[in-house]
């Protein structure tokens, strides 16, 4: 009965998601901020390298995933791209409203924007998938600096030691950051926290060193996984939360041209129809939601076993999906399969690519157009001279989660909600 009514409640239109209407927000007191980020023109982003990260990220083992050695894939030269600063958006310079501009780093693979600690503004990454705000620092060994522009304690006549407290951040190949914590006053959009606590780190991986367009990253899960011991800190959202209008943020997040996060309202002009409101489960630290069910175009629903969990992740490129629902995807486009030598899936850049569909919580449904699966081009077929392209659909391997991250955000508006918790989402304006 129940999956009666969850197809009953389906939209035939792409990327829409139902609900009932919400109220409008109240704006007496409190305040809003927003973050733009822009996607910086004239880069190929590299499909690989962000399915690495990803892994990275979460640990992710990828050595039962069924593939084949491509021997006729000739993957193109990757070259490191260079920082170009997007232009700034004319926003409102008042009291309750604040804007910073956002550079996009390797294609769609990270986003930064500029944070001041102390009086000294660093780009840094926007994460909620994580719960750590961490910044390069003169405590870094300049052997490990790479010419970066790095945050210094001694400049800073706000900066506090946290005595006696560390952080530590491992990936699932040992890709690590730790050192000891202060705190400081962090701004962001005009939006000031003093004492906001953050990670220096006196060693990091050269995974962190050789990426000089970032120096470091704020964390939006929930501070229940923020890693500082003996005492876990709060993250700078929820420091921030009760002086804002209402306890939420909000993505719309545009592949091509300036995306947004805004802080403390729900802007009704931002978004179209109804918003499937959906619980989420913070017990693990994500923002975590059942998405259990897919269907691949015009096909029927079919249940996720392996995963039917998902978490909404800003700081994750791909969407990354439960292992049956990449292969049965990947079957249902010309030449797609799993290469082992490419690190995922590919296709040819003249195959169609089909619309995929999730579920959001147990009712709703929302679709992902199939523009959005093609990533990048990869490399070229030598025996037939096509073009290759890589997913922007991948597996999430042996994650017991699937990881929705900017392929799967950018169709939609996402509200973030502390209250509940609670994810709200909606057919973008």
């Amino acid at each position: 009965m129940q999956f009666v009514l969850f197809l009953a409640m389906l939209f035939s239109l792409s990327f829409n998601a139902l609900s009932l209407p919400v109220d409008s927000p109240n704006h007496l007191q409190g305040r809003s901020f927003k973050v733009q980020r822009v996607k910086r023109d004239g880069y190929v982003s590299h499909g690989p390298t962000a399915l690495r990260k990803a892994y990275r990220k979460f640990g992710i083992d990828t050595a039962n995933l069924n593939g084949v050695d491509v021997s006729d894939f000739q993957p193109f030269e990757t070259k490191h791209a260079t920082h170009v600063k997007a232009a700034k958006e004319d926003v409102e310079d008042s009291e309750q409203t604040g804007a910073v501009d956002a550079t996009s780093v390797d294609g769609d693979v990270e986003f930064v924007s500029p944070v001041n600690i102390g009086g000294q503004t660093l780009d840094m990454n926007f994460d909620s998938g994580s719960a750590d705000m961490w910044v390069m620092s003169s405590r870094l060994p300049k052997s490990l600096r790479n010419s970066r522009t790095v945050y210094e304690p001694s400049k800073s006549s706000t900066f506090e030691e946290l005595k006696g407290s560390t952080f530590e951040i491992r990936y699932g190949d040992s890709s690590y950051a730790n050192g000891p914590v202060g705190k400081d006053v962090v701004s962001i959009g005009g939006i000031e926290v003093a004492g906001q606590a953050f990670g220096l780190p006196t060693d990091v991986s050269q995974t962190f060193a050789e990426d000089t367009k970032s120096n470091g990253l704020v964390g939006l899960g929930f501070s229940s996984i923020n890693t500082v011991t003996p005492e876990k800190q709060n993250t700078f959202f929820d420091n921030v939360a009760p002086n804002l209008d209402e306890p939420v943020f909000t993505a719309r997040l545009l592949s091509n041209g300036v995306g947004e996060y805004e802080f403390g309202t729900v802007d009704p002009e931002k978004y179209r129809g109804v918003m499937a409101n959906v619980s989420v489960d913070s017990s693990n630290g994500f923002w975590e939601f059942e998405s259990a069910q897919y269907a691949i175009g015009e096909g029927p629903f079919h249940p996720i076993t392996r995963a039917p969990q998902a978490i909404a992740d800003t700081g994750t490129s791909l969407m990354m999906v439960s292992p049956e629902v990449a292969e049965a995807y990947y079957k249902q486009v010309k030449g797609g399969l799993y290469a082992k030598n490419a690190n995922g899936y590919i296709f040819p850049c003249t195959s169609s690519l089909p619309s995929l569909s999730v579920a959001v919580g147990p009712g709703y449904s929302a679709t992902i157009p199939g523009s959005f699966m093609n990533w990048s081009e990869v490399g070229t077929n030598t025996t037939t001279g096509e073009t290759v392209c890589y997913g922007g659909l991948q597996s999430s391997g042996s994650s017991s989660m699937a990881i929705y991250g900017d392929v799967f955000l950018k169709a939609l508006f996402v509200v973030f909600d502390k209250r509940g918790p609670s994810l709200g989402f909606a057919a973008p304006a």
